[in-house]
């Protein structure tokens, strides 16, 4: 929302993937009918849902930039999403795409946080605090399961990557994750 919520509509002529966002209300804007709160992908057999949540725009970017947008709870939010990604789409692998922030120092909603206090998330790749991580991090989420967090930087510097594999007829899967860092050489 640097450029205000025109400059952002301006833009989206310009993407060739859609935009994901399931907690900012946004339908007192321009952008009412130009977003998503999820998608799902089908891959060789396989159903993946994505969502996105953004970082509470108040204090942070200046309101006349974010308009009549409503910052909404990212922890409900991606409860609800990643529900109806995995019950009702019946979703293999349920991906979300946070700009919250790895962690802070105190209680405020984070990659962390948010993994903790979910259910339903097999994997949250992050941004907004610029972290690098040199390995994906695991964390029990409500029902003891495993969500994987993952942040690289920013601008483009490095590329993260982590392998899924399933086994078939079986609800299994296994993951391989590695930072790469971006430069001028090409392995040969």
């Amino acid at each position: 929302f640097d450029n205000g919520i025109e400059g952002f509509y301006k833009q989206l002529p310009h993407a060739n993937f859609p935009v994901l966002i399931s907690n900012y209300d946004l339908s007192n804007t321009q952008l009412s009918k130009s977003t998503q709160p999820f998608k799902v992908f089908k891959k060789a057999g396989l159903k993946i849902g994505v969502f996105g949540l953004g970082i509470e725009l108040k204090g942070l970017v200046d309101p006349k930039n974010y308009g009549e947008a409503q910052y909404q709870d990212p922890i409900t939010k991606a409860n609800e999403a990643a529900a109806v990604l995995k019950n009702d789409y019946k979703c293999d692998l349920v991906i979300c795409l946070s700009h919250l922030g790895y962690r802070y120092r105190d209680d405020k909603v984070s990659d962390q946080v948010l993994a903790k206090s979910t259910r339903n998330i097999d994997l949250i790749i992050g941004g907004h605090t610029h972290s690098f991580m040199e390995v994906p991090e695991d964390v029990k989420n409500l029902d003891g399961k495993i969500t994987t967090i993952n942040q690289v930087g920013f601008a483009g510097i490095n590329l993260g990557r982590i392998d899924y594999y399933f086994e078939a007829y079986k609800d299994k899967k296994m993951k391989f994750g590695t930072p790469y860092l971006i430069n001028n050489k090409l392995d040969s």
